[in-house]
């Protein structure tokens, strides 16, 4: 089974590269008031602008695969987070539209693009996490 890969590497103070393992990086860091300086999203932002790609871009997928012809797809994920929590209570998903498809074909396609966004999935069904964590010292 191929593997999708990610690697973190610690820059300094609170900011991180993320490597995909292939050809693409992003930075992260945390807002000025949290102790960063705000060079590149926090993780979980990250988490959030995952979740909202995935689902623009399997709906453009099933579109195409159903020859419907949207003009505009936008994917708005707004999470509920306590300011001195780390957990998210909650992710309200916007999905907006805009083709000349019929309104039924349109709704069965984000139908089909719900049950095959790797993403979304992962966020209504957790996938079990193993850690390993190894500390080496100088």
């Amino acid at each position: 089974m191929p593997k999708i890969k990610a690697k973190a590497t610690w820059v300094e103070n609170v900011r991180s590269i993320v490597d995909n393992q292939r050809t693409h990086s992003i930075v992260c860091d945390l807002s000025t008031p949290a102790g960063g300086t705000d060079c590149g999203p926090t993780a979980l932002e990250l988490s959030m602008m995952a979740l909202a790609d995935c689902g623009a871009t399997i709906f453009a997928d099933v579109c195409k695969k159903s020859n419907i012809q949207p003009s505009k797809v936008e994917v708005t994920v707004e999470a509920d987070k306590a300011p001195d929590s780390p957990v998210v209570t909650g992710i309200t998903m916007k999905v907006n539209v805009v083709s000349n498809a019929r309104k039924e074909l349109v709704e069965a396609a984000w139908r089909r693009t719900e049950a095959n966004c790797p993403v979304l999935i992962i966020f209504k069904d957790p996938t079990p996490v193993k850690v390993e964590f190894e500390s080496k010292t100088e």
